[in-house]
């Protein structure tokens, strides 16, 4: 008890900056973009203690994470991409403890919204004067993600990229950055066999009033902001402070209409609620005709035929 009291004494609350001094701890994806170069850890965090993280994998990202912050760590640092983001955001939300972002990924898409620079220098000066402020999560089957998540051929997308950060994939990544999510969609729609399936999804609304939508789609995409794979752009109101996630259900279209969806999303030009349907929840019911993957910030984080999605009002903290 007494431990818990001592660590409550040390949390950085919303509207605070952390302390000149503060024992951080930097958990750094060796495997994404920049951070391959060891180089900059001497001397990026002046003004801090930092100690610096190199896990294994995934498991050891979440685990280690946790373990930083329940030994009193000011702050868990991420240096990679949204797909660590996510395994940090699972361990340590529920803390208190606030994260932090030096983006090294290719999509970067929470620090994007942020507006947290992608030069590693420019984004620790970030921590050193940014302020704490609390985001929601969306929370599907017991994982939370922290951007936006989908099913079906956005999924399809998605996972695709991860795929590319293994072996010759990363130098493909490394040339093309952020333009592989489109081009990515678009290969995936042009050679894949047409893949949709009918959905229902029952939404409670803000105000509690309940609609179900049952469409046959080529799937869905859940947003708590508006950009995700980089620069492609939703037409939602997404905000991820405003207790409120979007559900986006893509029509069975053919290829032709599909592509023009994607220039579109790519171009932030207006798309049809024919095309994409939207709808503003606060929780969701999601059945599928069979298991499909779900994918949230990027990352693969369920698969199932159904999903029960619920928004945690400010439950992350983060240092921008």
């Amino acid at each position: 008890m007494a431990e818990t009291a001592a660590r409550r004494e040390t949390l950085v609350e919303p509207g605070d900056r952390l302390a000149s001094g503060s024992a951080i701890a930097v958990i750094v994806n060796r495997t994404a973009g920049r951070s391959r170069d060891a180089t900059w850890e001497r001397d990026v965090f002046r003004g801090f203690r930092p100690t610096f993280v190199h896990p294994a994998n995934g498991e050891d990202t979440a685990r280690l994470a946790l373990a930083h912050a329940r030994a009193g760590a000011a702050a868990i640092v991420v240096a990679g991409g949204d797909g660590t983001v996510n395994r940090v955001v699972n361990a340590v939300a529920d803390s208190g403890v606030p994260i932090a972002l030096l983006p090294c990924g290719t999509a970067n898409d929470l620090a994007r919204q942020l507006d947290i620079p992608t030069a590693l220098e420019a984004a620790a000066d970030r921590i050193a004067h940014g302020r704490v402020r609390t985001l929601d999560l969306v929370d599907v089957n017991g994982r939370a993600f922290a951007t936006v998540g989908g099913l079906g051929l956005p999924a399809s997308c998605a996972l695709s990229v991860v795929g590319l950060k293994h072996g010759v994939g990363r130098a493909v990544l490394a040339s093309l950055g952020t333009a592989v999510y489109p081009l990515v969609a678009a290969g995936t729609v042009l050679l894949r066999p047409r893949d949709v399936q009918r959905v229902r999804v029952t939404i409670r609304r803000p105000g509690g009033r309940t609609v179900v939508v049952q469409r046959v789609s080529h799937g869905l995409l859940l947003a708590n902001q508006g950009r995700f794979g980089g620069r492609l752009t939703l037409p939602t109101r997404s905000r991820n402070d405003d207790g409120i996630f979007e559900i986006a259900v893509l029509s069975a279209d053919r290829r032709p209409r599909l592509l023009a969806t994607l220039a579109a999303l790519r171009l932030g030009l207006p798309i049809s609620r024919r095309a994409l349907g939207v709808w503003r929840a606060v929780e969701a019911r999601i059945e599928c005709e069979r298991p499909l993957a779900f994918f949230g910030d990027g990352e693969a984080i369920a698969c199932a035929r159904r999903f029960r999605v619920r928004i945690r009002p400010g439950a992350l903290r983060v240092v921008c």
